[in-house]
């Protein structure tokens, strides 16, 4: 049951920082290369991000 728990809350934070990074990408303040360096995001990562974005949208 633990191990469920911790998946669960690794999840959620996975999904806060998505969100994150699609409020400072829409921002326009960090293009998506900086983004990708700075937080060393994957290719996978970074395709969530900008469909994360374009729904903010």
């Amino acid at each position: 049951m633990c191990r469920i728990m911790e998946d669960m809350e690794k999840e959620a934070k996975i999904e806060e920082r998505i969100e994150m990074d699609a409020k400072i990408l829409e921002s326009g303040k960090m293009t998506e290369e900086e983004l990708t360096a700075m937080f060393k995001l994957t290719a996978k990562q970074m395709q969530a991000i900008k469909e994360k974005v374009a729904v903010l949208a």
